[in-house]
């Protein structure tokens, strides 16, 4: 035995007298077989056959435990030999899915019946009053260390399983999130692996979080989540079209005004590293200061056109450079005078009376200033569908166009 728990029970059972174990020994198979059958009459989780593995480990714990309590009477310098037993039993609850509740109400019936059988046993021995209080201390002192030994072996199990399932998690979003995308096959063999059966539909989101992965895993125990750098990546079922479905929803709840948090876009299985990849990428350009405004978290799948300006970023920004040079060359207040009226016109198409009450200017001067534009750009920039185009491929890149 170990712990302080196990100091006061050995302690107790050393100041008995060694002639009880003389007492109680002959009574211990019937002692054990009747605490089996209260552990099987009275806690609901065991009401049936104590057969197989389950029954035999039930046994072995009662008998290895009765007769160790009478051992250490008669010699309480012998090394207990019960703890491993116990802990097992701890272990076994997690692997059957029960809590240790169970286990725990059958220790409390084992030391009912142990100390009125007990008790019974030392009165025909003439024990005195204060024995008798003594044992009965000892054996809910021993029965108490024994029941934290089995806790002890419970929470260990389920320590060791939450770490390798969290590793299963680790490997599929570490899959997921691959950089070139990991094989699909691969992808769902992890997911075989976790035992997660894979949604029709997935989103995924994306925080820039240090706090790791337990937000979201609390969420729903459908949500599979994993800390990558400094980043926590999840998988989050969707449902089918046209809503994403309650699952989303709680996470998109969760992640309300969490700055630095992205939904990628709703896609089919096979496209979950897409989605990974569109979250990623927006949360960079916000990083960046070239995301969109929008409350968080912010959705990549609205927001795809901010994706593609970007995707090539040397590309965009020699495409800007050259589109908005003349722009570039003049004194900063006209420049910014200048992009402010071609913000307005792409915007309104060149409506004069639009454009001067979103510039909250007179026509005339909103006439006089798109003249001056035309100057510096030229008519083809401005008429030209092509024109206008790279003008607002090149504004967004520059992150005029918020």
């Amino acid at each position: 035995m170990a712990g302080q728990d196990a100091l006061e029970a050995h302690g107790r059972i050393a100041a008995l007298p060694t002639s009880l174990a003389a007492a109680l020994r002959p009574i211990l198979p019937t002692v054990a077989e009747e605490i089996i059958a209260v552990i099987r009459a009275e806690v609901d989780e065991y009401r049936r056959p104590f057969g197989g593995d389950f029954g035999q480990r039930i046994r072995v714990g009662v008998e290895l435990a009765l007769g160790e309590f009478v051992g250490l009477i008669e010699d309480d310098s012998q090394p207990p030999d019960g703890s491993r037993m116990m802990r097992e039993l701890g272990r076994g609850e997690v692997r059957a899915g029960r809590t240790v509740d169970a286990l725990q109400a059958a220790f409390r019936c084992g030391a009912r019946v142990a100390w009125r059988r007990f008790g019974d046993a030392a009165r025909e021995q003439d024990v005195d009053d204060e024995t008798l209080i003594a044992l009965g201390e000892a054996i809910f002192a021993y029965i108490h260390s024994l029941s934290a030994l089995s806790v002890e072996g419970w929470a260990q199990e389920q320590s060791l399983r939450a770490g390798a399932t969290q590793r299963s998690r680790d490997l599929l979003v570490g899959l997921v999130a691959a950089d070139p995308p990991a094989d699909p096959e691969a992808i769902a063999a992890a997911a075989q692996r976790l035992g997660w059966e894979p949604p029709a539909e997935v989103v995924v989101a994306v925080v820039a979080s240090a706090d790791g992965p337990g937000l979201l895993l609390r969420v729903d125990p459908t949500v599979v989540a994993a800390q990558r750098d400094d980043l926590t990546v999840a998988l989050v079922p969707a449902a089918a079209r046209p809503d994403d479905g309650p699952v989303v929803r709680r996470v998109r709840e969760a992640l309300a005004g969490h700055a630095g948090a992205v939904l990628g876009p709703r896609v089919g299985w096979s496209g979950v590293s897409r989605s990974f990849r569109h979250a990623h990428a927006l949360l960079a350009l916000d990083r960046a200061g070239l995301g969109p405004d929008g409350a968080w978290p912010l959705d990549a799948g609205a927001h795809l056109d901010a994706l593609v300006v970007h995707a090539d970023a040397a590309a965009a920004d020699d495409l800007a450079d050259r589109v908005l040079a003349p722009l570039d060359a003049l004194p900063a207040g006209r420049r910014a005078r200048h992009l402010e009226t071609l913000g307005a016109w792409l915007d309104h198409r060149g409506h004069g009376p639009r454009m001067a009450e979103e510039l909250h200017l007179h026509p005339q001067t909103v006439r006089y200033r798109l003249a001056r534009l035309r100057e510096v750009l030229g008519d083809a920039a401005l008429d030209d569908p092509d024109g206008r185009f790279r003008l607002e491929i090149a504004l967004r890149r520059r992150g005029e166009r918020r």
